[in-house]
């Protein structure tokens, strides 16, 4: 007998077929035209055979190889839509959650939409503000996917409001289904999430109403003031049988958030409040969270600036309170550092420290007038950033709330903190650089869970030059050097890059890690990576070889480990 999992999987499936059916009849009576809607998709794989390398240690898993794939459909048919994503693990790349296993039905869902009105059943992906109190998402590339699985009610009042209600439990990967010998079943969380947000658009709930003649004579307002006001609230029930008395099966949280937008000026302000939520990652501590987000942006011509602060105080929040890692997060914590992507500069990435931290974040853009002596006929831009993430200061008490800390104190330790300089100048129609300068603190111990590392502190430069023949032929070169006197000492990265019609790619890269000089220092080590790319319509062919150094992988504050590995790569994606 199918488990449940199929039958929703074949209950679905038919009311395709149904769809298509009525679609069918409806159109042969009524136009004489066959409307069997839209159908679209899309593949990915990521494959690659590992082989051993002592000079790295990157050691070779058991099946000596990693098989990651994903094959998507979406349906659409009027005000009707539906769709289901398949995944294997045969098995997982390294470095991925060890829930990610196995072959199964990932997401299927089911929605309509009516006027104003929007329902969807299945897997759901949702974010309430910027995700402090609620984010169901999924990123391959860090191994996260913690939809919900339930229903979800959208309605829009006519462009003044919009409210959104979900309900359902997170997935976490697949579990085991012994009995059934067909595949897999989604291991769902024990707990039930549930959330409602109201967002008011004041400015369109005050605009005053016009006659069609007022409408007519009326002149546009540029840039007109936009007011936003919203808030949420999301309640997890969990049940517990243990023998703590301060844990509660219910835990609520709230969240108000406020956007004002003017001309060139933009600010949004967002407050969360989370009820005493004991855990696994907290130490089962009795004591509220909170979180506290403020951005504000300002542009004109040539000239952008940016500021955001953040405040962070035990807001972990999960739907299963044992849950450790990447799993089971019903929320998201923005990082609010500068995003980096330049190769040696992934070395150091920041995690979001969830259960307390302070953080800033400035920008400047400028961007010098073109045929002056600066910025010579092209133009010329200047990135300066600077972030800091530190720690609460926090005063340990002997009750069940652990420790206290008041909203404006900011600790003496630095988790992580860096400044950026970037130049970019367009040399001549067929010359472009870009030349980066980073200063950098980490704290390895913090951030990685590690002992005996410490803050270490790196200075990074990188020259990027890019050089378009004609439109046929392009060419990409890196060069990139950090220097530490902690951790592992300095880097020195080369990257070479051919790209022929648009279609074919190639590249050779080295990362190169050393020391120092001298005869009593430890032999360099070399991380060479080559390979090529073809891309054909809507999809993309890639293959290569090389080595992985192990660290982290991040994307916007949410990081997996990921260990060294040396071997041969493969990967397809396609969209239909």
């Amino acid at each position: 007998m199918l488990k449940k999992n199929y039958q929703k999987t074949l209950l679905l499936f038919s009311f395709f077929f149904l769809t298509l059916s009525s679609s069918f009849a409806q159109n042969q009576n009524n136009q004489n035209e066959i409307d069997f809607g839209t159908l679209t998709g899309s593949v990915q794989t990521d494959f690659r055979y590992y082989v051993e390398d002592s000079v790295i240690g990157a050691a070779v898993p058991l099946e000596k190889i990693g098989f990651n794939n994903y094959f998507t459909l979406n349906y659409e048919r009027g005000n009707f839509r539906a769709g289901v994503r398949y995944e294997t693990y045969l098995p997982a790349l390294l470095g991925y959650p060890s829930s990610m296993r196995g072959t199964g039905i990932a997401r299927r869902y089911m929605g309509y939409t009516l006027k104003g009105l929007d329902v969807t059943v299945g897997n759901l992906y949702e974010q309430f503000g910027s995700g402090m109190i609620l984010r169901a998402q999924e990123d391959r590339f860090i191994g996260i996917d913690n939809s919900i699985d339930g229903l979800r009610v959208k309605y829009d009042f006519n462009g003044k409001a919009r409210a959104t209600g979900i309900i359902g439990r997170q997935r976490n990967g697949f579990a085991i289904d012994e009995t059934n010998t067909f595949g897999k079943q989604n291991r769902m969380s024990t707990g039930v999430v549930r959330g409602l947000d109201l967002e008011l658009y004041l400015h369109e709930i005050f605009k005053p109403k016009l006659t069609e003649e007022e409408k007519e004579n009326q002149i546009p307002v540029l840039n007109p003031l936009s007011v936003t006001l919203a808030g949420s609230f999301v309640s997890k029930y969990e049940d517990y049988l243990g023998t703590i008395d301060y844990i509660n099966r219910n835990v609520d949280a709230y969240s108000a958030r406020l956007f004002l937008n003017k001309g060139g000026f933009s600010t949004n302000v967002e407050y969360v409040h989370k009820a005493s939520d004991p855990s696994k990652v907290n130490g089962f501590i009795d004591k509220t969270g909170t979180g506290f987000l403020m951005n504000m942006q300002y542009s004109r011509p040539r000239l952008g600036i940016s500021l955001s602060a953040k405040r962070i105080d035990n807001l972990d929040f999960r739907s299963e309170r044992t849950a450790i890692d990447n799993v089971y997060y019903i929320n998201f914590v923005p990082a609010n550092t500068k995003q980096h992507t330049y190769r040696l500069l992934t070395l150091y990435p920041y995690a979001v420290q969830m259960l307390g931290e302070w953080g800033f974040q400035a920008e400047l853009i400028y961007s010098l007038k073109r045929g002056s002596k600066l910025g010579g006929k092209y133009g010329t831009s200047i990135a300066l950033n600077f972030a800091t993430a530190r720690n609460l200061d926090k005063k340990q008490v002997t009750t069940d709330e652990g420790y206290t800390a008041e909203f404006f104190a900011i600790g003496d330790k630095t988790y992580y903190q860096d400044f950026n300089v970037e130049i970019n100048k367009k040399i001549s129609k067929k010359w472009k650089t870009i030349f980066t300068y980073v200063y950098l603190e980490y704290d390895k111990d913090q951030i990685e869970g590690r002992t005996g590392f410490g803050l270490v502190k790196s200075h990074t430069v990188v020259a990027d030059v890019q050089y378009k023949h004609s439109s046929k032929l392009a060419f990409r070169s890196e060069i990139q050097h950090l220097a530490t006197e902690q951790d592992q000492g300095n880097w020195l990265y080369g990257l070479l890059e051919t790209t022929i019609k648009s279609k074919f790619s190639f590249y050779l890269s080295n990362e190169m890690n050393y020391v120092g000089t001298g005869a009593n220092k430890p032999k360099a080590k070399h991380y060479y990576d080559f390979g090529a790319s073809y891309v054909k319509g809507a999809s993309r062919f890639g293959l290569s070889y090389g080595r992985q150094r192990a660290g982290l992988l991040c994307v916007g504050g949410i990081c997996r480990i990921v260990p060294a590995s040396s071997g041969l790569s493969f990967s397809l994606t396609s969209t239909f």
